[in-house]
């Protein structure tokens, strides 16, 4: 499909999803609802309607509401997001969002970088919703921000710290042997404000690889069939304090172990395989404001990351560990120009290390590190007079290991009238190599060059109480994209891929019925043979439709998702993984305003599909479960 065609039908398309609102849906409706508070698109905090750049909020009530438990899953719900997982519940993921891979996807933990150095991309695939409070979404490039592996857009979680008092407990327990609780408490001390969260979810429902899918060879004899469990913890815990004169002290933890069963064939089919992971993230800051009209902000922070991989077969070379530590400071400042304009300012300084055995030269599991620091500054205004808005961000990286790169962003939005708004944008992106890519023994290249990438993005978005309409045409070009070149045996950079595409979203309420709908369209290529990139599917829709008239709650959400290529996990030829549609069903009882009982079933339909060619995904499953909610 050429690029006029994936247009065309997102053209189509638009008249079409408005149909899908009811018939007068307006604020006299249903009661006005203020808009989310954002911060992620402009590293500012902003009403979500200000925001130029695509941006998706995934709130506590939304998780709450659609009973949803992980988090790669939630974000598969939303417009220009997909995932490939390598079986059920705490599997490896991939995420990619509009066609970036995960290594061009920036994960932030209250605002601290998740990605590990080691791999490129952050290991999402274990990480459970019961302590995360929301979840903020920005599609495109914000490497003008936040700088490397913003390519596809940035996803920062926000974890629960007692924003709310009072107290929570859940347990559920369903197919799969599955069992699931979470506690959380906020408390107001003093002027202090302090909270936290505890989660543990288990089960054990299918093995990772379907057995009879591998044809037995000498170096794949082939892959266990036994279940494959999961075992995840999770905590988090902050606090906060507001001075008289205003300046905010605020600190946050978050932790989550991830312990799940995988399969290989490598190892042949009674060998058994453990991955225990752990990640975890720190941030403190002080937010002050200087004078009327400047605020400053310094905040430091970590994340870590651990996994280890054994193997029943001591000798296979499935066994390893892996370290990654990302150490970050910052300085922001935002300062009040006149009314309507803000100028930002800010330095920050990352310290990486990653290490791995797997880097070892000697073959020897010698656990091998190496490690960088990055120093860099931005700058941005934000502004708005009469019906425009503009954006303007610029940052430089300087990487000690890989050089400098400079990026930017120009967003200009003009409201056409009070509902209708249309957004330019243009901006480009850079992706650092990961220590993979530079060391890895043989096959790394240490005079690769960052990923280089320029995108372009034209925007309509309409709101009007609690009716809401976003969409938008993008195309990004990746340069100097890093792959394994088999003539010179090494990692290099030559490879391009272009991505163009489309998003619709519509949202809204009438009395109790609430309805949404997301269509995404897309051609992501490698430029040198025309073919699809792996795993993104041409086209993926999500629907949801809910009834909340008060005392109960019922929900039915709908996913399509279009024919994606893959490799074959026997041969490692291209093959298409066929389209599927999934269902999924919520319900739930408030018995009183402080028990909820609830209830829902994942894959209503039993559909039997692939996110990965030979890797099981779970069947029709169903969950019982109590919310008790204390004030």
């Amino acid at each position: 499909m050429h690029s006029f065609q994936l247009y065309s039908r997102a053209a189509i398309a638009l008249p079409t999803f408005a149909l899908l609102l009811p018939a007068g849906a307006s604020a006299q409706a249903t009661p006005t609802e203020l808009p989310h508070a954002v911060i992620t698109p402009a590293r500012i905090e902003q009403s979500i309607d200000d925001a130029l750049p695509a941006t998706t909020v995934i709130t506590r009530a939304d998780i709450e509401r659609w009973q949803l438990s992980d988090f790669v899953s939630a974000l598969g719900r939303q417009a220009g997001i997909e995932f490939a997982q390598t079986g059920g519940q705490g599997g490896a993921a991939s995420l990619f969002v509009r066609g970036a891979n995960s290594s061009q996807v920036l994960v932030l933990v209250d605002g601290i970088r998740l990605n590990a150095a080691a791999a490129g991309a952050a290991s999402v695939g274990g990480i459970a919703l019961d302590t995360i409070d929301r979840i903020e979404i920005t599609r495109g490039n914000l490497s003008s921000l936040y700088g490397s592996a913003a390519v596809g857009g940035v996803v920062q979680i926000f974890t629960r710290s007692g924003q709310q008092p009072g107290a929570t407990f859940s347990i559920e327990a369903g197919s799969g042997r599955s069992l699931n609780g979470a506690a959380g408490a906020g408390f107001d001390v003093g002027g202090a404000r302090i909270g936290g969260s505890l989660a543990y979810r288990g089960g054990e429902q299918i093995s990772a690889i379907d057995a009879a899918r591998v044809v037995n060879g000498p170096f794949a004899p082939g892959a266990n069939s036994d279940l494959d469990g999961n075992r995840n913890a999770s905590a988090s815990l902050g606090g906060s304090y507001r001075t008289a004169a205003g300046t905010l002290v605020a600190a946050n933890a978050w932790m989550s172990r991830n312990d799940t069963d995988f399969d290989s064939t490598s190892d042949g089919p009674t060998a058994t395989h453990d991955e225990r992971s752990t990640l975890t993230a720190w941030n403190a800051l002080v937010r002050s404001l200087l004078t009327e009209t400047w605020q400053s902000q310094l905040q430091l922070g970590s994340a870590r990351d651990r996994s280890r991989n054994e193997s029943s077969n001591p000798f296979s070379f499935n066994n390893g560990e892996f370290e990654s530590d990302n150490q970050q400071a910052s300085w922001s400042n935002e300062v009040r120009v006149s009314e309507g304009v803000k100028a930002q300012l800010g330095v920050e300084y990352l310290q990486q290390t990653g290490a791995s055995t797997a880097f070892d030269p000697s073959f020897s599991n010698v656990l091998t590190e190496f490690e960088r620091s990055v120093g860099s500054a931005w700058f941005g205004v934000n502004g708005s007079g009469g019906p425009q808005q503009v954006q303007l961000n610029v940052r430089h990286d300087r990487y000690s290991d890989v050089g400098s790169a400079t990026t930017g962003l120009i967003s200009y939005g003009y409201r056409m009238t009070s509902e209708w708004r249309a957004v330019a944008q243009i901006s480009n992106a850079f992706r650092a190599p990961s220590f993979s890519d530079l060391y890895y023994p043989f096959f790394g290249n240490a005079a690769l060059t960052p990923e280089k990438s320029r995108s372009a993005e034209l925007g309509l978005h309409y709101a009007v109480g609690v009716t809401s309409m976003r969409a938008a045409l993008y195309r990004t070009d990746t340069r100097d994209l890093i792959v394994f070149d088999p003539a010179s045996m090494q990692a290099q950079n030559i490879q391009r891929a272009r991505v163009t595409g489309g998003e619709l979203t519509a949202a809204t309420r009438r009395a109790a019925w609430h309805l949404g709908a997301n269509l995404s369209v897309l051609r992501a290529i490698d430029e040198a043979t025309d073919e699809r990139l792996l795993r993104r599917a041409p086209y993926v829709l999500n629907a949801s439709l809910a009834y909340d008239p008060g005392a109960w709650r019922a929900g039915l959400e709908v996913s399509h998702a279009g024919p994606r290529d893959d490799l074959d996990i026997n041969t490692f030829e291209r093959i298409e993984l066929d389209a599927y549609t999934l269902l999924r069903a919520v319900a739930a009882w408030r018995i009183s305003p402080a028990v909820t009982l609830r209830f829902r079933i994942e894959n209503l339909s039993d559909e039997k599909y692939e996110t990965v060619s030979g890797y099981n995904v779970p069947p029709r499953s169903a969950f019982v479960g109590v919310d008790l909610a204390l004030k």
